[in-house]
């Protein structure tokens, strides 16, 4: 590789299928990644208005629902901070269950993701790679014409 290596930049500004906003930009020397940078950021929603005059007990419940893939996380963010708040230490047991839990959440919301959102896309890009290739082998409308019978 030569001293001089041009030096490329790809930049994406919008990524889609990512929670909040997202953008990337990688910088490629010569044949080389030198850097790779992966901003994926969402501005502030402000979910604990949702929360103010309620019950403390009701926040796990209200904030499961904020997303239907990850409702988990959002539950047990809430339960988190309830417990700090109220000086709570968590045994082992119950950390190892939590565990558990943000496992099965994570195995679902990859399976949804791959299941309803890729291969749904990918499945369709396929047929219709497949029906445009068909179609270059099949004779033209204008050549049946010439080949049906008169009369």
């Amino acid at each position: 590789m030569s001293e001089r290596a041009k030096t490329r930049t790809i930049r994406t500004d919008y990524l889609a299928r990512v929670e909040g906003e997202g953008a990337m930009l990688v910088k490629i020397k010569g044949d080389e990644v030198v850097d790779v940078q992966l901003k994926i950021y969402e501005p502030p929603r402000f979910f604990e208005m949702l929360l103010r005059g309620r019950q403390f007990t009701e926040a796990p419940d209200i904030t499961a629902r904020i997303c239907g893939i990850c409702p988990v996380a959002y539950q047990m963010s809430s339960i988190a901070a309830m417990e700090q708040i109220c000086g709570v230490e968590v045994s082992d047991p119950i950390r190892a269950l939590r565990r558990l839990l943000y496992c099965g959440e994570w195995i679902e919301s990859h399976t949804l993701h791959v299941y309803m959102l890729h291969a749904r896309r990918r499945a369709s890009a396929r047929s219709a790679a497949t029906r445009s290739r068909a179609s270059s082998f099949a004779p033209s409308r204008r050549s049946k014409r010439a080949t049906r019978p008169c009369g």
